[in-house]
């Protein structure tokens, strides 16, 4: 199932690190550091294993296919340690900014160690061969290599055969190097930078706009004296960019996820034009409560099936609220301008709440993983949810039927068949 935690690059994995004596031993930055709340291009913590603890040492596969160890890289060096799977993702970008600061520093003990993970072993050998012109740096393979397809695909699977793939799946990645360093499966590509003694400074992952910022800060936080070209625009605070406790640790009270049964609590969104849009304004009809962000990309695979559904149910008095969660107004406003045409079954809203937990979606409805449908009926009380995404699905018209809709009974026996297989590979 496709989900994206509410902020899977902002918060499941979220901090950042210091720069008083970093600013000390290095030249100022380009521009002074703002203080306004921005997106961080970095992390701290990965998972378990926490900023200035050791790294794990773990098995590799050298160039020749021999053998070797992590720490046969890392003995008294920084390292910048790279996962991606070959030329998918946008490892080929961050590749390219890596190569001339891999010339520029490795006197100065820096390791750039780019590791094949998630490919197999000829992929790996291929994507090498095919890119030998475009780095020196040391690339290693990850012998754990790339999962075995499933004997045929989901859609065909009984329950119990997800169950049983689902626990082959773990057991493969659980001996992945992603796994073994953190205890999580990363996204590729994903880099990670360690101190002289092997310890954790921080990571970023995918490939933001600003990954030039999130390296250099992590460069600087590993004691590398940066040329001043080499200087990112901005140098984030560890209080800035510091693990926030979970909500209960911290004495605040987390919201839980809305059950079945509930009264659906109202709330105001604003939509394109900058009018107010209320959940009861829709009262009377069925409404598709959908939370959703513009840099989710289930939420967004999503939307062409929630689409077809609200046009064949809307003689019904079916309506699609998209209530943008977690997001800027900016990226709204843009995404919505570039693709409402193609959605017009939606009504598109904005939370100006933004990038705080006083969100409607996680204060009002204990949200905390989107694509999340709430299926509300004319009284305005949830009678089902629907949580993440799968392509060729009917869950959501299964929900419809639990609203009172005149839902084709093949198309609900199967939902109840789809609900048995996500049970199956929880």
């Amino acid at each position: 199932m496709k989900m994206t935690p509410l902020g899977f690059y902002r918060i499941t994995f979220a901090s950042l690190c210091i720069a008083t004596i970093v600013s000390a031993q290095n030249p100022e930055p380009k521009t002074p550091a703002a203080p306004a709340k921005v997106a961080v291009p970095f992390r701290e913590d990965f998972a378990k294993l926490k900023a200035g603890e050791l790294m794990p040492d773990f098995a590799l596969q050298n160039v020749a296919g021999h053998p070797a160890r992590f720490s046969d890289f890392a003995a008294g060096k920084i390292v910048v340690l790279g996962l991606f799977g070959g030329d998918a993702g946008g490892a080929p970008a961050i590749m390219a900014q890596w190569e001339p600061l891999w010339k520029k520093y490795q006197g100065a003990g820096v390791v750039f160690l780019g590791i094949g993970s998630y490919i197999s072993r000829e992929e790996f050998d291929q994507w090498r061969t095919k890119n030998a012109d475009k780095f020196s740096f040391p690339v290693a393979f990850d012998p754990v290599g790339k999962y075995p397809a499933a004997p045929k695909p989901r859609a065909q699977m009984t329950p119990d055969e997800i169950k049983a793939e689902t626990a082959r799946y773990r057991e493969f990645f659980a001996k992945t190097i992603s796994q073994l360093i953190s205890g999580v499966t990363a996204p590729y590509p994903t880099t990670i930078v360690v101190d002289a003694n092997r310890k954790l400074v921080g990571w970023t992952s995918g490939t933001p706009t600003n990954y030039n910022t999130a390296l250099a800060n992590l460069l600087l936080r590993a004691g590398v004296k940066l040329a001043a070209a080499d200087m990112p625009d901005r140098i984030y605070t560890h209080e800035e960019t510091k693990s926030k406790p979970p909500a209960a640790a911290a004495g605040a009270t987390r919201t839980e996820l809305l059950k079945v049964g509930a009264i659906a609590p109202d709330f105001t969104t604003i939509d394109l034009d900058g009018k107010p849009v209320k959940l009861s304004d829709f009262r009377g009809k069925v409404v598709v409560l959908d939370f959703w962000a513009t840099w989710c990309g289930p939420c967004i695979a999503s939307m062409p099936h929630t689409n077809e559904v609200a046009a064949h149910y809307k003689d019904q008095d079916v309506v699609v609220l998209g209530s943008c969660t977690s997001d800027a107004r900016a990226a709204f406003e843009k995404w919505v301008k570039a693709n409402r045409e193609k959605y017009p079954d939606f009504i598109f809203t904005h939370d100006s709440a933004e990038r705080t937990s006083a969100s409607v979606s996680q204060k009002l409805y204990g949200v905390n993983g989107i694509p999340q449908q709430f299926v509300i009926d004319r009284e305005g009380k949830i009678v089902a949810l629907v949580n993440g995404y799968l392509k060729g699905e009917v869950l959501l018209e299964g929900a419809l039927a639990q609203a009172g809709l005149k839902v084709d009974p093949a198309i609900v026996a199967q939902a109840k068949i789809d609900q048995a297989k996500r049970d199956a590979s929880r």
